[in-house]
């Protein structure tokens, strides 16, 4: 049995793991204070194995508190507690880095760990271009991307100078989709358009020639567990995880359109906050975890359109 503590469990990658770990594992969640929809998600899917706890990462008072009454010991500890808007970050960085950076801290003043793994970002290599990887020189201009990276540093910090914290493994995750992802994401956008409305309109932000690289949530939450369950025994390992292709948005809109039967008619518009230029090797994830992903876009897309059509009572013909 394995005592799991999950930050950010609330979110979209938060509830799909929790539908994936042992129920023979105690899991500790920590999830935003007044967020009842969380607490509903427990009880529907009778997630009774999970003990939520609700602290904001960053108000020092609360984690406190919440390690108090949580032992504060864990064998492991998924960190995803993140600010997730790009463009909010722009807008807001203060905001960002607060969450980004002060919520990680002060969960890692107040608890002790065997292994983090900590869910960083591909992002981490805005402004490069090819092929990249964690022995890139990284200068992001991107504050989402800076507070991430910084967070990466603060972990080899306290791995060095700290024994509350015996090994870490750095993730530069570079997306998922399926359900319950925010409805603001591309792939939720493209099956409500292509799959439901049945409207070959879609707009796209930039020029649409940027990479993007996201694999269906089932794939990532195989290769959060095999993380989880195959920990570093000490010190800090930083490795990639995408799918690693070098589709533009512009294709992965017509494939979408495609599996839906549409024949899309695409305009542009305004610029991408998040330019991608740069695709990972996915073989280094694959050699220390065995794993690669299975699922196509054209099946995860299938499978979020049936969840949708599920959850929103939508007739999906």
């Amino acid at each position: 049995m394995m005592r799991l503590l999950v930050t950010g469990a609330a979110g979209f990658i938060g509830r799909n793991i929790l539908l994936a770990v042992p129920h023979t594992w105690e899991v500790i969640t920590l999830y935003r204070p007044g967020n009842t929809d969380f607490l509903h998600f427990l009880q529907e899917k009778q997630l009774r194995h999970i003990q939520p706890v609700a602290c904001d990462l960053t108000d020092e008072g609360q984690v406190r508190q919440a390690m108090h009454l949580t032992g504060g010991a864990f064998e492991a500890c998924l960190a995803l507690a993140s600010n997730t808007s790009i463009p909010g970050s722009i807008e807001h960085p203060i905001q960002d880095a607060t969450i980004n950076i002060l919520g990680l801290l002060h969960l890692l003043q107040y608890c002790t760990l065997k292994h983090l793994v900590y869910l960083s970002s591909g992002a981490v290599y805005i402004g490069l271009r090819g092929a990249v990887g964690p022995l890139a020189p990284v200068v992001p201009t991107l504050p989402y991307a800076i507070s991430k990276l910084a967070a990466e540093h603060y972990i080899q910090a306290y791995i060095q100078h700290h024994t509350s914290l015996q090994a870490a493994t750095i993730l530069r995750f570079f997306g998922a989709y399926g359900p319950y992802e925010p409805v603001r994401k591309l792939y939720t956008k493209l099956v409500r358009r292509f799959a439901f409305e049945r409207n070959p309109h879609f707009t796209v932000t930039g020029d649409g020639e940027n990479y993007i690289d996201a694999m269906y949530v089932d794939d990532a939450i195989t290769a959060l567990m095999a993380v989880l369950t195959e920990p570093v025994s000490e010190g800090v390992r930083c490795v990639d995880l995408g799918v690693g292709s070098r589709e533009s948005v512009k294709e992965v809109v017509l494939r979408a359109a495609h599996t839906f039967g549409i024949e899309p008619q695409l305009q542009y518009e305004g610029v991408s906050a998040e330019y991608i230029q740069f695709v990972i090797d996915p073989r280094t994830f694959a050699s220390l975890y065995h794993f690669t992903p299975t699922i196509s876009l054209e099946v995860g897309l299938q499978r979020l359109a049936t969840h949708l059509a599920q959850v929103e009572g939508i007739m999906n013909d």
